[in-house]
């Protein structure tokens, strides 16, 4: 078959998964990108970027919430860079790096256990609002920095013993990104920006864009409403200050809005479906793209290994979820890695393949509580592959 048959044979499948997901309400808008190598053999966007108060259509250049993308993509890659550099270390204590120097935790985790979220520690809570009741009655204050999340999440106490199980945690990646950008002597969007972004071009990428960049990007929940009715379940949140408009151009994730004001560790990473598609071939390619380089060889093989064994059927590398993972597929290989957002962003890099399938949707645009999404991304993966193979 020739590469140009090849080509068309997977632009088809991406547009039929893409048509079949917007037909059955799994997102009112999406865009793929499918690059083999340096070579970006799929670009197709489909329905809308925004739906409510009126429709706008989703093109190709769409800039989307990345959420949880950042924590691979920026967070990972500058934290192994550092520890690369010699300024950070993935087997010191976690407490070494920390303004203050608790106990509990943080005097047991290491960096290398957060980065594969084996840390112990807890998957999220509203940093932003009173936190749960510690011993004694009292609750832990609400955060409006970083600093100050962190030292609350230093103080908490972890559910688990460092290393004894695999629980995906914003928490601990609140923490790195704080470390990260002390170590780095800069703020962590300065730092991504400088050591990831812009070397690797991906220009339509940042943490808090700005007022210009808004009509470019998708739309996401109609104010806090998912956080909102999470936190009145505990009985917080009755007197904040929600917002309530479409979110567009914001980050979506509560902690990264009103604690971080758009940046943090774990969330807030803006970015397209192509500039994303270059990350991946910088991976595939130990590190390097386009003349740049953002990541040792041997980084990348570190984070792409399972850090996780014994832990349970599906492993994780440092930052990337590895194969096992359901939203991976059936088809992906055993070298594959990836990892998803809440926002419904997914990026899958199979080297077996030299393949990059970067799926970016609106999902919680204009309500969050559909999951849809969770089926839909092994379905169009394996689709993906298959056409791939030929």
């Amino acid at each position: 078959m020739s590469p140009q048959a090849a080509a068309r044979r997977v632009r088809e499948a991406v547009r039929a998964q893409l048509a079949a997901g917007l037909a059955a309400g799994v997102f009112p808008g999406a865009v793929a990108a499918v690059a083999r190598g340096p070579r970006l053999l799929v670009h197709e966007a489909v329905g809308h970027a925004q739906v409510v108060p009126r429709p706008l259509p989703m093109t190709t250049a769409a800039v989307f919430d990345l959420a949880s993308l950042t924590k691979p993509v920026a967070t990972t890659t500058v934290v192994l860079q550092l520890c690369a550099e010699g300024a950070l270390d993935l087997d010191a204590r976690v407490a070494t790096y920390l303004a203050r120097s608790p106990g509990g935790w943080a005097a047991r985790a290491t960096l290398r256990h957060l980065l594969a979220h084996t840390a112990g520690l807890a998957a999220w809570e509203m940093l932003y609002l009173p936190g749960p009741r510690r011993p004694g009655g009292r609750r832990a204050g609400a955060c409006r920095s970083v600093a100050e999340a962190v030292a609350r999440i230093a103080a908490s106490r972890a559910p688990a013993p460092a290393g004894a199980r695999i629980e995906y945690s914003d928490l601990g990646f609140v923490v790195l990104g704080r470390i990260a950008e002390r170590a780095a002597g800069e703020p962590l969007d300065r730092c991504v920006r400088r050591r990831v972004l812009a070397p690797l071009g991906m220009a339509a990428s940042r943490f808090a864009p700005p007022a210009a960049w808004r009509p470019r990007c998708a739309a996401t929940e109609v104010g806090n409403a998912y956080e909102r009715a999470r936190a009145a379940a505990l009985g917080l949140g009755r007197r904040f200050r929600w917002r309530t408009r479409v979110i567009r151009g914001q980050v979506h994730d509560g902690n990264a809005w009103y604690v971080g004001r758009g940046v943090a560790g774990h969330a807030g990473l803006f970015g397209t479906a192509a500039d994303l598609a270059r990350f991946g071939a910088a991976m595939l390619r130990g590190g390097a793209f386009a003349g740049a380089r953002v990541l040792p060889a041997s980084a990348v093989a570190e984070a792409t290994r399972d850090q996780t064994p014994g832990l349970g059927p599906a492993a994780r590398g440092l930052g990337w979820a590895l194969a096992g993972w359901p939203f991976a597929g059936r088809r992906a290989s055993p070298r594959a890695y990836g990892h998803t957002g809440f926002t419904g962003t997914s990026v899958l890099i199979d080297p077996a393949r030299d393949l990059v399938v970067v799926l970016l949707t609106n999902r919680v645009h204009p309500r969050a509580d559909s999951e849809a999404i969770v089926a839909f991304r092994p379905a169009f993966h394996d689709a993906v592959m298959e056409a791939v193979d030929g």
